[in-house]
């Protein structure tokens, strides 16, 4: 009897502690003059979600974008993004965009800056909530050609999960409609490859990370290869990205880097177009897990097969 009193006193004391320290409190912190809500997890950041115009200082007036996911920070609060690099200036944290679309008879792009001009915008919040040691962000985008017409409208639904021992887990749902007429989406076909949708551009650090997959280690970049899940690892750090089994063309095809930087990207369409028409969305579904360690201690293929469990009895 007193070993179950003294179990009970420090599960107590424990749970007394978390909530004290606040672990597992989720909450957020908007700034309206920057354009940003940033999510935090007790005292540290989790991400902060980009919803009004971004320009970093020197970039191109051209080059001014909104509605992306930086800085997305490490468990212990490392910044794992990177924003306007100078290699490539139109990377964005974690961003979603096309670089073929063809919209109004023109063919243009969100992916680059383009003539005629084509890229997304905050419309309005659908829901800002913490509960439960999860938070929930939802917004719809639209996106505008030549600053005017909207083309195409987005909602983009977080689900920020609490860091559990060896990681957290952010699910991310997309859903595309097209507006007052069809839209088309399609990868790049320059070298056939076919990149374009949702994309993890990785910090510095990350260059020369550990790349794993569903198929085993990548020795080299890889492009236009199906994959279920990738994961780049560093020392200390990690972050994987695993697609949804209802995701259209499911193992879709990514494009892999770790030679300039880490890059993750989930290339959907691909080569292929994909016609989006009115009142026929289409939802693009994708869990991002941040980790300890490599991908062994960070528990990722574990985490993979927890998160396909919701899918089995569908």
């Amino acid at each position: 009897m007193g070993d179950l009193i003294k179990s009970i006193f420090y599960v107590v004391l424990f749970a007394g502690l978390a909530f004290t320290l606040g672990y597992g409190q989720m909450s957020f912190t908007e700034d309206k003059e920057k354009g940003t809500v940033t999510i935090y997890e007790g005292e540290k950041k989790v991400l902060t979600y980009c919803f009004g115009d971004q320009l970093k200082n020197g970039a191109a007036p051209e080059h001014i974008r909104s509605c992306y996911i930086h800085p997305l920070y490490s468990l212990e609060g490392q910044v794992l993004t990177d924003d306007f690099s100078g290699d490539h200036p139109h990377h964005h944290g974690v961003f979603w965009t096309w670089p073929v679309v063809v919209t109004r008879g023109q063919k243009t792009q969100t992916w680059h800056p383009h003539t005629p001009s084509l890229r997304q915008h905050f419309n309005r919040w659908l829901e800002l909530r913490a509960d439960n040691g999860r938070a929930f962000l939802s917004v719809e985008n639209i996106w505008k050609m030549a600053e005017q017409e909207t083309v195409a409208r987005e909602t983009l639904s977080l689900c920020i999960h609490a860091a559990g021992p060896a990681g957290r887990v952010i699910d991310v749902e997309l859903v595309i409609e097209a507006v007052g007429g069809d839209l088309t989406l399609q990868g790049t076909r320059e070298q056939n490859k076919g990149y374009g949708g949702l994309c993890f551009r990785g910090a510095p650090f990350l260059k020369g990370a550990v790349m794993t997959t569903d198929q085993g280690l990548l020795q080299e970049d890889s492009t236009n290869q199906p994959f279920k899940w990738v994961d780049l690892s560093a020392e200390k750090t990690g972050v994987a990205v695993f697609v949804s089994p209802s995701h259209p063309d499911y193992p879709p095809s990514w494009l892999i880097r770790n030679s300039y930087a880490g890059i993750l990207n989930v290339s959907w369409p691909g080569l292929e177009p994909m016609v989006l028409k009115p009142e026929d969305p289409v939802t693009l579904s994708y869990r991002i897990y941040i980790h300890k360690g490599d991908r062994k201690e960070g528990e990722v293929e574990e985490e993979y097969q927890k998160y396909i469990l919701k899918y089995k009895g569908d």
